[in-house]
């Protein structure tokens, strides 16, 4: 099973159309287990509800969209039942972008003419086939001295979807998987555990993967490079930049949560400047702009 964490919970491609459409809001339709307490996560959500896959199929053929969303310590990730065109059913296994990379994406993302974007979008999903082929054979290691066993992680397709009503006007980018199901098909036929487990190494979480380059920063930047996507880093904090955000033209700014915006906060090792005796500001407070690498 996937391994287990403690902190900062939150709650191969069709050839046919599936008939729930892509572009659909995600509606979450069973809660987020805690993973301490639940030995088969996700899969004891899926229990809760139906015995087996063709139970939750025969559900969502009568009209109810069905799928499980959530992260432990990692990227988001989402568990759904998807009907085709031609009468097959399947759950998609979806893993999404940890903070390292949607920040870097979406800067690049504004940094790119929107009439070539689309070319863009194709550069991203290249690059992310090659961002999981060097994370996945650490976690193939893993789970082979875990199980003792040949163990050989299926190749995710990297795909996108429509950006989110509230998000950053950026499209939903990740990996997944599609687990054909039979009416023999029980759950644990649709869950691979390396992909479960690529969530904590792009996630950003903790230094476990910190020894993979492409997950890092700094790798990821290049690697997008490598691959035409305009991705630029700040010189000083090394944060993800663009100079084309729309309320910031010309300006070089950061979508980062802790500290984003136009003022550069340096890598954080500097000293603090002397304080006057009487006033209360120095020039310092003016902060400094980024500047790209």
């Amino acid at each position: 099973m996937p391994k287990k964490r403690k902190k900062n919970r939150k709650t191969a491609q069709a050839t046919s159309a599936p008939v729930v459409p892509q572009v659909k809001p995600i509606v979450p339709i069973v809660e987020a287990h805690d993973w301490n307490d639940d030995e088969g996560f996700p899969m004891t959500a899926f229990r809760e509800q139906f015995a087996r896959p063709a139970d939750a199929v025969a559900t969502v053929r009568a009209g109810r969209q069905w799928e499980w969303t959530g992260c432990i310590d990692g990227s988001r990730m989402r568990h759904r039942v998807l009907l085709f065109d031609d009468g097959t059913a399947a759950v998609e296994q979806a893993v999404f972008l940890g903070p390292v990379q949607e920040s870097a994406i979406l800067c690049a993302w504004h940094e790119t003419p929107e009439e070539e974007r689309a070319a863009l979008e194709r550069s991203i999903l290249s690059a992310l086939d090659s961002l999981h082929a060097a994370v996945r054979p650490h976690l193939e290691a893993e789970i082979r001295q875990a199980r003792s066993d040949n163990y050989t992680a299926p190749i995710p397709e990297a795909f996108s979807h429509a950006p989110e009503p509230h998000g950053s006007g950026l499209p939903l980018f990740g990996w997944r998987l599609m687990h054909r199901l039979s009416p023999e098909s029980v759950w644990e036929d649709t869950l691979d555990v390396a992909l479960c487990n690529s969530s904590l190494a792009i996630g950003d979480w903790s230094s476990m993967y910190d020894h993979i380059d492409e997950a890092r920063q700094g790798g990821f930047t290049h690697l997008l490079r490598r691959h035409g996507v305009p991705a630029v880093l700040c010189a000083k904090c090394e944060k993800p930049i663009t100079s084309r955000h729309p309320r910031w033209p010309g300006i070089w700014t950061t979508p980062s949560d802790d500290g984003g915006g136009p003022v550069c906060e340096g890598a954080g090792a500097g000293s603090f400047p002397p304080e006057p005796r009487i006033g209360w500001y120095t020039d310092s407070e003016f902060g400094e702009p980024h500047q790209p690498q």
